[in-house]
C-alpha cells in the first residue's frame, strides 16, 4: 500500500544543497511572529506552546485563511503568528495556564480573526488551550518548565522521560507521528533555547506541503486503494493518515542522513518551498528553483499528485 523508496530517497539526498537549504533557516526572532529577545524563559516557551497547539487546518477548500493585518497581507501559519504576537504584546497574561483553563470558543474567534479569516474549527482549539491550562496547573503547578527545561534536552529518556513523551499529556501533541511536538522542539532549538542531545532522535514535523513533496518526488511508493484515494482527492481514514505520514517521516529522515541536513534545518526549505513552489495542484516547477526537478518522479513521469485529503484533525 506504502513503503519507502530507498533508491529515491538516496537520489534525492544526492540532489540536496546544503547551502540552498540552509538559506530557507526561519527567523524565530522574528518579532512580526515571536516573542521579543527580552522576554522572561517561561513567557517565551508558554507561547510557543500555544501557538503551535493551534497550528493545525487553518484553510479549507474556498476558505483560506487569509488577511491583511497593519497593512500587510497574511496568510495560513503566517497569520496565526501574527495574530499570536499582537496578542502577546497586547495582552501577556493571555498564555498563562490560569487564563487558558477559562478559554472559550468567542475568545478564539475574536483571537484568531482578522478581516473575512476565522479559523475553522475555534470549539477544537478552545479545548485543547483549556487542557493545556488545566493539564499545565493541575500536574505541573502551572510552570511549564517541568516539562520542558531551558539547556540541552532529550527526546526519548528512560520510561517516558523525554520531551516528545511528556508532551503527549497534552490533546493538542497527541498525534502518533508528532508533528506538533518536532514542530515545537524546532523552534525552540532555533530560538537559541535548547539544544537536542539525541539529535539522531530528530525527525521532520509531517505536514500537507511536506507530504505533497515526498509522494511527488517518489521517495515513498503508493499503490492499490490508498492510491486511488489519494488521486480522487477522497477522504482517508485516521489510520491511513498516521501510516502514510509516518512513512514519509521516515522517508524524510533518510534522506536528511544522507545527505547530511539536520532534519529540523531541512524541515524549514521543505515547508517554505512546498508553499511557494510545489504547491497544492499544478506545482511551479521552475529550472533552477526546485532541486529536485532532475530526480522528481512526479515532474519527469507526469505524476502530479496531491498529498492525501484528511481535514478533520488537529493533528496537523
Amino acid at each position: 500500500m506504502i513503503s519507502i523508496d530507498h533508491e529515491a530517497c538516496s537520489r534525492i539526498a544526492s540532489l540536496v544543497d546544503k547551502s540552498v537549504v540552509r538559506e530557507y533557516k526561519l527567523d524565530l526572532k522574528d518579532e512580526n511572529y515571536y516573542p521579543p529577545e527580552n522576554t522572561g524563559l517561561r513567557e517565551t516557551i508558554m507561547y510557543f506552546l500555544v501557538m503551535v497547539a493551534m497550528d493545525h487546518r487553518l484553510s479549507r477548500p474556498g476558505r483560506e485563511y487569509r488577511a491583511v493585518v497593519e497593512g500587510r497581507v497574511y496568510r495560513g501559519a503566517d497569520l496565526l503568528y501574527k495574530l499570536g504576537s499582537l496578542m502577546l504584546r497586547r495582552n501577556p497574561g493571555f498564555f498563562k495556564p490560569e487564563n487558558l483553563m477559562r478559554i472559550n470558543e468567542k475568545s478564539v474567534l475574536e483571537w484568531l480573526s482578522a478581516g473575512e479569516a476565522s479559523p475553522p474549527d475555534p470549539g477544537v482549539r478552545a479545548e485543547l488551550l483549556r487542557d493545556i491550562g488545566l493539564k499545565l496547573t493541575r500536574i505541573y503547578e502551572g510552570d511549564v518548565l517541568r516539562i520542558i527545561k531551558p539547556g540541552e534536552i532529550e527526546l526519548r529518556c528512560g520510561v517516558g522521560d523525554g520531551v516528545l513523551d511528556k508532551l503527549k499529556i497534552f490533546k493538542a501533541y497527541m498525534d502518533p507521528v508528532e508533528k506538533k511536538s518536532h514542530l515545537l522542539i524546532k523552534f525552540l532549538e532555533a530560538r537559541g533555547l535548547v539544544r537536542v542531545r539525541d539529535y539522531w532522535r530528530k525527525r521532520v514535523p509531517v505536514d500537507n506541503h511536506v507530504t505533497r513533496i515526498a509522494l511527488r518526488t517518489g521517495i515513498v511508493r503508493v499503490s492499490g486503494s490508498l492510491l486511488d484515494k489519494i488521486v480522487s482527492g477522497e477522504e482517508v481514514s485516521l489510520e491511513e493518515d498516521v501510516l502514510v505520514r509516518t512513512c514519509i517521516r521516515e522517508a524524510w529522515h533518510k534522506v536528511a542522513v544522507e545527505a547530511g541536513v539536520d532534519d529540523y534545518v531541512l524541515d524549514d526549505f521543505l515547508w517554505s518551498f512546498g508553499r511557494k513552489y510545489c504547491v497544492r495542484g499544478k506545482a511551479r516547477c521552475v529550472e533552477g528553483s526546485c532541486p529536485f526537478m532532475r530526480g522528481c518522479r512526479a515532474f519527469n513521469q507526469g505524476l502530479m499528485i496531491n498529498e492525501h485529503t484528511f481535514y478533520n484533525t488537529w493533528f496537523y
